[in-house]
């Protein structure tokens, strides 16, 4: 018996440390300190890149550079992101919400609530040091599905996620499908998913991966919606 629970716990803490292990190898650096500059603008709370509309006009945000926005060749891998984000004066945590198009790599492009905490506004532009945080959210995730989504063809946004997420999946006839992220901020699927609750995959910037269940996509395409989730990933 005692045997038995010592192979237990061998297997136990071996498959524990693979898993530890593809984790750091799936997005290695995710939370690296970036050193680059800040500007501030009053843009991003309507219409910005990653559509994450409405967002509060008291919200302290950030627009990306592309390189960082796009981080490990995902598009819009870092769109709902939180940064804590170091300047001259001190520190604070932005939400990415728009892309800085012609920024350097590291580049930020910062409300004037959240410029006014780590610099002076008279400087226009600061250096800066800045890393991806836990987001400071409760409950779980959050899915906006596109206007003109259907059976057919639908983008799926995922909103109110703790770490930024880099790959979104369908189980199809017990087969995962990955949906590749486009630039606005949702993943799209092409071919028909029908109209039966959708079983979803959802993978962080860490690698951890949890799966979820949302209701089955309209027959017809129809406006924007939202789908409360069942599920978050673990700190």
């Amino acid at each position: 018996m005692q045997m038995r629970r010592k192979s237990w716990l061998s297997l136990t803490i071996a498959l524990v440390s693979a898993l530890v292990l593809s984790t750091v190898s799936a997005f290695a650096g995710w939370n690296d300190v970036r050193s680059s500059y800040a500007t501030y603008t009053g843009s991003g709370y309507s219409g910005g890149a990653a559509l994450l509309d409405p967002i509060p006009p008291d919200m302290e945000i950030t627009a990306l550079n592309p390189t960082d926005y796009n981080y490990n060749g995902v598009q819009a891998a870092l769109a709902g992101a939180y940064l804590e984000v170091t300047g001259p004066k001190g520190k604070t945590v932005v939400y990415v919400t728009d892309l800085y198009p012609e920024a350097a790599p590291g580049a930020l492009d910062i409300s004037p609530n959240a410029f006014s905490k780590i610099g002076d506004m008279s400087a226009g532009k600061i250096n800066i040091q800045w890393k991806v945080v836990k987001a400071p959210i409760s409950g779980n995730f959050t899915y906006r599905i596109k206007e003109g989504s259907s059976q057919w063809w639908a983008a799926i946004q995922v909103r109110n996620h703790k770490y930024p997420v880099m790959r979104f999946e369908v189980n199809k006839n017990g087969t995962w499908i990955d949906l590749p992220k486009a630039p606005y901020n949702h993943f799209v699927s092409t071919q028909q998913l029908g109209t039966q609750p959708l079983k979803i995959r959802i993978t962080d910037i860490r690698g951890i991966s949890v799966i979820d269940t949302i209701p089955g996509l309209p027959e017809h395409g129809s406006g924007s919606y939202m789908v409360p989730g069942n599920a978050q990933f673990p700190d």
